[in-house]
Order: C-alpha cells, then sequence, then structure tokens
C-alpha cells in the first residue's frame, strides 16, 4: 500500500498551476496525450496526473514531460529573491585594498 503524500495547501496550488500549464502547452501544440506520454516514455494515466498536479508523480517524469513539449530548457532555473536579498544584506559596507 503506498503511503500517502503529504502537501502544504501552497504546494498543492502550485502543482495544479503547473499542471494545467504543462496542460494547455500540449493543446497548443495540438498534441493528443498519446503522443505527448509516448514521447516521455510514460502512460496517458500518468500524463493526467501530472496535468491535474497529482504530488505523487515523481519528479523525473514531470521533466520528461516538459522535454516532451520543448519546455525543458530553463526550467532548473530556480529564482531566489530572498536569498538575494540576504547575500545583499550581509555585503560589507566598504572594502579596504590591502597594501601590497
Amino acid at each position: 500500500m503506498a503511503t500517502a503524500i503529504i502537501v502544504p495547501r501552497a504546494a498543492r496550488k502550485e502543482l495544479e498551476a503547473f499542471g494545467e500549464g504543462i496542460r494547455v502547452a500540449r493543446l497548443r501544440r495540438k498534441l493528443t496525450a498519446e503522443i505527448v506520454a509516448q514521447r516521455a516514455g510514460t502512460t496517458r494515466q500518468t500524463l493526467a496526473k501530472i496535468e491535474s498536479g497529482d504530488p505523487a508523480v515523481k519528479i523525473g517524469t514531470y521533466v520528461a514531460v516538459l522535454q516532451a513539449l520543448g519546455l525543458l530548457k530553463g526550467w532548473g532555473g530556480i529564482e531566489d529573491p530572498i536569498g538575494e536579498q540576504m547575500s545583499i544584506d550581509d555585503l560589507p559596507k566598504r572594502v579596504r585594498m590591502k597594501n601590497g
């Protein structure tokens, strides 16, 4: 028996939006679920789970579907404005030159 995956509501909403974006991209390309699933090496049922934002689907399968749709490039670029601000906040106020 599979263990239920507990996903916070905000994360679930993001997955659902992500899945919907994948579905829209597939439809814009006029590709059937069968074709995309085949290209991604998965099943139509798993693709349907991805398009609904199912957190139980392995991330590798999500990535394979993105590649099948030509959407993989740039996907791994994580924006981290909080981390960037934290590193800016830690910058020294001034820098002194070391003598030779």
